[in-house]
């Protein structure tokens, strides 16, 4: 007789495999899985990319004086823009200015940078969030190789990040204006307005408005240096500020011309508008006047700062006499020899004919800058360039407009004196 094998208390009656019932719940609840996994990860792959996704941040570069020299910075300069041009700046381009030279890159959101004589930068990085749904800062990175720029962040840092990059430190910026400068061996960080932090191997440290730092690779950093002492009392405009620390005055010919000298918003910021409306080819004037009465004889430097927009002119250049311009600074002074001398400087944009003077003088000049664009102006040292005739006692500022048919806007006036 054969003998019955006996089964194995240990094993299990059926193996996974051999009952069906168990195998597809093991399928079923492996598909569940990776559904749930798909329906999170999905959704919050989606949102990442909406949230990190960047495009270009638009720029132009427009040369307000001269030729300036722009390219590919790994390619080198191969493209000239001239006088009045505007071409598109892009990330990983570079441009030079020469010593006759000047140039304005504005950003998208505008945000500027201006290029005085003799600069050389290169655009690193621009960029914005590509959806609205991300919190993301735009970015804009600047390498300032040499020279000096004077930059202007129109929004703060949790929107923007603007970063100029020196051979020293990188320069963070707040919302406001800066200058920033380097020669190779040193670099100079000033604050106009808003806060700029510094980030350098020697340390870190924050600038607030009105100080400024020199920085090198030798040198600890110090204590932030005043940058300059405002003589205004007012450097802002305001609607109190008008016929107070600012007096407006008008010269209007004839009924059928008006003039106006106000505080509008720009942009969510107050600024001055000059404007001339009616008849065209009827000579007006209109402008605001600030007392200064400042003795400036201890001083070293003595400089005007102001930003400037030009919206309409009618009349080319500065008139046939070169003293009719959309825009024009004057500082009323005194000499060391108690004499009354004044200091001129004009901005227009439409180009004067032959026969019309424009005057290239210490103490009366004028520039051609771009048409609707924010210029960002810093006038010589008046304590230097002007001689034996500088200024020993400030009398007063005033900013006006003259011609025909004009629209002009000015912002953020300071006359800065540093000893």
């Amino acid at each position: 007789m054969s003998k019955k094998l006996k089964s194995d208390p240990q094993q299990p009656a059926m193996s996974g495999r051999h009952n069906p019932e168990r195998l597809a719940w093991i399928v079923l609840s492996s598909a569940f899985a990776v559904f749930c996994s798909m329906a999170v990860l999905i959704p919050l792959s989606i949102y990442g990319y909406m949230i990190s996704a960047t495009q270009p941040l638009p720029a132009e570069l427009t040369s307000v004086r001269g030729i300036v020299l722009m390219g590919d910075a790994n390619a080198g300069l191969s493209t000239s823009v001239t006088d009045g041009s505007t071409v598109t700046f892009s990330e990983n381009y570079a441009a030079a200015t020469d010593e006759t030279s000047q140039a304005i890159i504005t950003f998208a959101d505008d945000s500027s940078l201006t290029l005085y004589g003799s600069t050389h930068i290169s655009l690193q990085e621009s960029e914005q969030p590509r959806f609205g749904i991300s919190s993301n800062p735009s970015r804009v990175t600047v390498r300032l190789e040499q020279g000096r720029i004077r930059a202007t962040a129109a929004r703060s840092k949790t929107d923007l990040l603007f970063e100029i990059v020196t051979p020293h430190a990188v320069v963070t910026l707040d919302q406001g204006s800066y200058s920033i400068e380097t020669d190779g061996e040193n670099t100079q960080v000033t604050t106009r307005l808003g806060q700029a932090d510094i980030s350098s191997p020697q340390g870190e440290m924050s600038l607030s408005q009105g100080q400024r730092i020199v920085l090198n690779a030798d040198t600890p950093l110090g204590r932030p240096l005043p940058a300059a002492q405002n003589l205004l009392s007012d450097s802002t405009f305001t609607p109190e500020s008008l016929n107070n620390s600012w007096e407006s005055y008008a010269i209007v010919p004839i009924e059928s011309v008006t003039t106006t000298a106000s505080v509008v918003l720009f942009q969510d910021q107050p600024v001055l508008n000059l404007r001339s409306q009616g008849e065209d080819n009827v000579h007006s004037e209109v402008g605001v006047v600030q007392m200064v009465n400042k003795d400036v004889r201890d001083f070293q430097s003595l400089r005007v700062f102001a930003e400037v927009r030009l919206v309409e002119q009618s009349l080319p250049g500065g008139g046939q006499l070169g003293s009719e311009f959309p825009v024009m600074l004057h500082v009323a002074y005194k000499d060391a020899a108690g004499n009354d001398r004044d200091w001129f400087h004009g901005f227009y944009f439409k180009p004067a004919p032959d026969n019309y003077i424009l005057y290239d003088q210490p103490d009366n000049s004028s520039e051609r800058i771009a048409r609707g664009r924010w210029y960002p102006y810093e006038s010589v040292n008046l304590l230097t360039t002007l001689g034996p005739a500088k200024p020993v006692f400030v009398k007063s500022i005033r900013i006006y407009a003259s011609g025909w048919i004009y629209d002009s806007m000015l912002a953020n006036i300071s006359l800065l004196a540093e000893e």
